[in-house]
């Protein structure tokens, strides 16, 4: 059977990570065969003290900021063959590293991304709950590198793609797209895989104003790491195409259809604020830097 890595960062995490090691602790896969590690990236909450109470999980530190550099820290110390991934902040299914094992069967598959579902259950979340699904069905299925990502509150990497890769970029985000497309350059789209069975509980995704303020962020971030890696977009006709399955799907009457459509408006809107937010504060930096260089 195989062993297993979890990773988990974590930094002031303390409202969500007691959610977060019960699911890790009760998982269906057997305990023999999978360890637990959690990095403290510097908390000052008491989120290492809800860690130390279980003797199970292997408690590291990790003193340079970055969710990224504490991954990378656990990584150094997994002795697993499978090296899975989620946040303080998410709560694994039960059967999460069971159904993990079973995506990674196939032995051209290196990565796995599962499915994040929100904490809060508003009729107006599930509808982007849905679409999310949808999109990401369509997404890791078009054989189009350039739309692939990566998001490691749900990823799970065989631990040899890392030794012949490298660890993760040590970026403040998006390291773990750019992990996901070097994997695609180097062997294929096939390598990454997309199973909505391999599911975690989005705990800080409560509500409409939360989830948009991850766009937002995922707006940001996009612009940050695509100067490393090229991203794409997807096209008017793949959204309308995405959007009919949903309908389709859940059976959305009429009314029901106008909302979502109407929802997925202010998605892409957050995702724009993002990306001119982060490329104004780059222009911004990219000419005090010159300004400074003046000086000299």
């Amino acid at each position: 059977m195989v062993h297993i890595s979890v990773i988990v960062p974590f930094y002031n995490s303390r409202r969500y990570i007691g959610s977060c090691i019960d699911g890790l602790l009760l998982q269906s896969y057997p305990a023999k065969r999978y360890e637990i590690i959690m990095i403290d990236n510097n908390s000052t909450d008491g989120s290492a003290e809800i860690v130390r109470q279980h003797p199970r999980i292997r408690l590291l530190h990790e003193p340079k900021q970055g969710a990224y550099v504490a991954r990378n820290r656990g990584l150094a110390e997994a002795n697993g063959e499978i090296i899975a991934f989620t946040d303080a902040d998410c709560v694994p299914f039960p059967d999460w590293l069971e159904k993990i094992v079973g995506a990674m069967g196939e032995p051209d598959v290196g990565v796995v991304l599962g499915k994040c579902r929100f904490a809060g259950r508003s009729a107006l979340l599930s509808m982007l709950a849905a679409y999310e699904h949808e999109n990401d069905n369509y997404l890791f299925n078009s054989g189009i590198k350039e739309l692939y990502y990566g998001h490691t509150n749900n990823m799970a990497v065989r631990k040899k793609l890392f030794d012949e890769l490298g660890p993760f970029v040590e970026r403040n985000r998006g390291a773990d797209t750019i992990f996901v497309r070097h994997c695609v350059d180097r062997y294929s789209c096939a390598a990454i895989r997309y199973h909505p069975e391999v599911q975690v509980r989005h705990m800080e995704i409560d509500s409409l104003r939360a989830l948009y303020r991850k766009y937002y962020i995922y707006g940001s971030s996009s612009r940050d790491y695509g100067r490393i890696v090229q991203m794409g977009s997807s096209t008017n006709q793949s959204r309308a195409l995405v959007f009919s399955k949903v309908v389709q799907s859940q059976a959305y009457s009429r009314m029901e259809s106008v909302v979502l459509f109407g929802l997925l408006v202010i998605r892409v809107l957050c995702r724009v604020l993002g990306n001119i937010s982060a490329a104004w504060n780059w222009q911004r930096t990219t000419s005090a830097n010159v300004t400074t260089d003046e000086r000299k």
